[in-house]
């Protein structure tokens, strides 16, 4: 299976940095974390190319190439994300859509024609999607009853990404938050109980990075840092050593 994973233009706003990034010859600020673990998700032999359009655009080859394709979205994404959907469609590909934008919203994917709705978390619902596709199936709903143990996600695929394009690179250390703010979805999404990543885990995925040569910003991007401050502290202290070592 050959799979193009596509995250859709972000908004120009005052969040854009845009100028900023002009200014450092950059095109992003952050690369698009959840699919890169989606990929991470996906079978092994499954072949894989990212595209963030906020860096470059898909080409007619990608397009031609691909068998399947996966696209995440927020709802600032939403009009790129139909447009993305109904291209993939008029091409005649599969497409499946995922990320917190058809999780809260599922039914604009549907009227946006998507074959596909891996929903929720992907740790709990990519492995149905599969089975799905395995079976024949060429459409499907795809959710999940329980939040997944993180402690259990892969490395993300750093490797799929132009990581020059970027002003920082993301990782995630934890999922979740334990407030209930009225403003913020993030608890209907992920849960009020904190999910971490073990310390070497963490690490290990910053050492990845660090292996490819990053050696600029780290931003950690999770809902509540300190969601979980005993797991939290035991993370800092084991940073501060790896830290010094480097």
């Amino acid at each position: 299976m050959k799979a193009l994973l596509l995250w859709p233009v972000m908004p120009t706003s005052f969040w854009s940095y845009q100028e900023t990034l002009d200014l450092a010859g950059l095109r992003s600020t952050n690369p698009p974390l959840g699919l890169i673990t989606v990929a991470a998700l996906l079978p092994s032999d499954w072949e894989i190319r990212v595209v963030d359009r906020n860096v470059r655009f898909e080409t007619e080859d990608d397009w031609n190439w691909c068998d399947l394709v996966i696209i995440s979205a927020m709802i600032v994404q939403k009009a790129d994300f139909r447009s993305l959907i109904q291209k993939g469609i008029s091409l005649g590909k599969k497409v499946a859509v995922g990320g917190p934008f058809p999780t809260s919203v599922p039914e604009f994917a549907l009227e946006s024609g998507a074959h596909y709705l891996i929903l929720d978390e992907g740790e709990c619902t990519i492995p149905s999607f599969l089975e799905a596709l395995a079976r024949g199936e060429e459409r499907g709903i795809f959710r999940a009853s329980e939040k997944p143990d993180v402690t259990q996600t892969p490395m993300p695929r750093f490797d799929l990404l132009d990581l020059d394009a970027y002003l920082a690179v993301t990782v995630q250390f934890s999922r979740g938050c334990p407030f209930q703010c009225e403003f913020c979805d993030i608890i209907n999404l992920y849960g009020r109980k904190p999910r971490t990543k073990t310390p070497e885990q963490i690490l290990g995925e910053l050492e990845v990075l660090y292996q490819m040569g990053w050696y600029r910003y780290v931003f950690i991007v999770d809902d509540n840092f300190i969601g979980n401050k005993r797991n939290a502290k035991v993370f800092l202290r084991a940073l501060i050593p790896w830290m010094e070592e480097r």
